[in-house]
């Protein structure tokens, strides 16, 4: 038997740079609020999931049991970017079948300045990575940008529009890194890192943590808090696959040069299993660390042709009053991209749009079904939320 499935309860630190907080101190104000929005309290827990990616391999156990030691099994998710989305997808699973009726999960991290490799060359023996010097992620982006402003007229006017927007939002995000918006001329104008991508069309690495509470309907009935409720409707998650490689459709940008056919494919999933499609779809909280990764999701997800991307965002199509609403906290260029809190970080924004209290950034017209995408290193999780 399957049970429904519901988000009760969501919390989230800042993101920032926080040299004087650790982990646990992070989290702690994540979970307290998730806790308290669920109107649960610890010991209601059965179990945890955690996602993080540089995290030793005893903090999952100290944030857990920071609260207490009440002897709830405590997992811990290591998937690059996705780990966030990773643990979320594992909780989900565990309480639709029945094993847990009130589950945590929580995606947090600290990170260092500096770019991300992709992978470490004693065990990645990839050619393009580590034999073409392609391992440092803005160049291979920005090389398969290249592919689509030859391949479809896109313009660095493009890349700039998903950027302001971005920044646009983040202003008004009181848990964004990045609250200054800027215009197209000062993005297009800012120092380049690796060209067409200039250093505004590119997200920092960030700390920050984010927490929800899952559980069934039926319990959240007794906990006093079905009326908040947000329905997890179906989710898909995949990896790349020969087909991705080799037969996708374009020049695509993402976690790696087949991010529109693994979008594509597994988007697919994940509407099959909701009962939805893309007509029905309303906001959209999508992992693009890059400008240029909103016009990857936006054709693979089918709410524009292949190669008008760019033009969706340009003329306005992915704003809070557009089309499909795109990364309505900003995203990771505004909001910022602590690698293990993104993934719970869009499931804390989606579930504030279709509740209708995202205050200044709620969309005009309140949302009904909500889309997060997070991918990593080989993996993509994709979850449909609805209310």
């Amino acid at each position: 038997m399957k049970h429904e499935v519901v988000v009760t309860g969501i919390g989230i630190h800042p993101f920032g740079r926080w040299p004087d907080k650790s982990t646990i101190q992070l989290s702690e104000v994540a979970i307290r609020q998730a806790l308290a929005d669920a109107c649960i309290t610890f010991p209601q827990v059965q179990a945890a999931w955690l996602g993080a990616e540089f995290a030793g391999f005893t903090e999952a156990r100290q944030i857990v049991q920071h609260f207490g030691w009440t002897g709830i099994p405590i997992s811990q998710m290591q998937q690059a970017c996705a780990s966030g989305s990773a643990a979320f997808r594992e909780a989900y699973l565990a309480v639709q079948s029945g094993c847990y009726d009130t589950v945590l999960v929580l995606g947090y991290e600290k990170m260092e300045g500096g770019l991300l490799s992709g992978g470490d060359p004693a065990l990645d023996h990839e050619f393009h990575l580590h034999h073409m010097g392609l391992d440092v992620t803005p160049g291979r982006i920005a090389m398969a940008l290249q592919r689509r402003m030859l391949a479809y007229g896109e313009t660095p006017q493009m890349l700039a529009a998903e950027a302001v927007q971005c920044y646009a939002y983040g202003a008004k995000n009181p848990n964004a890194k990045n609250r200054k918006a800027f215009t197209h001329e000062e993005i297009l104008a800012a120092p380049v890192i690796c060209s067409p991508l200039t250093k505004y069309m590119c997200c920092p690495s960030t700390d920050g943590a984010a927490a929800v509470v899952i559980t069934t309907r039926a319990k959240a009935q007794q906990h006093g808090s079905v009326s908040r409720s947000i329905t997890i409707l179906g989710h898909g998650v995949g990896s790349p696959s020969d087909e991705d490689l080799l037969g996708g459709p374009g020049p695509h940008i993402g976690g790696d040069f087949r991010a529109g056919s693994l979008t594509h494919r597994v988007g697919g999933l994940a509407y099959e299993a909701a009962g939805v499609g893309p007509q029905d779809v309303d906001v959209v909280q999508c992992h693009a660390p890059f400008a240029g990764g909103g016009f990857v999701c936006a054709e693979a997800l089918g709410f524009c042709d292949e190669g008008e991307g760019g033009r969706f965002f340009l003329e306005g199509k992915a704003a809070l009053d557009g089309q499909v609403a795109f990364n309505t906290d900003g995203g990771l260029l505004a909001r910022g991209h602590p690698l293990g809190a993104t993934g719970i970080a869009e499931i804390y924004e989606l579930v504030r749009q279709l509740r209708g209290e995202a205050g200044e950034l709620q969309m005009p017209r309140r949302p009904k079904i909500a889309v997060a995408h997070n991918t990593g290193l080989g993996c993509l999780n994709m979850h449909i939320l609805g209310r």
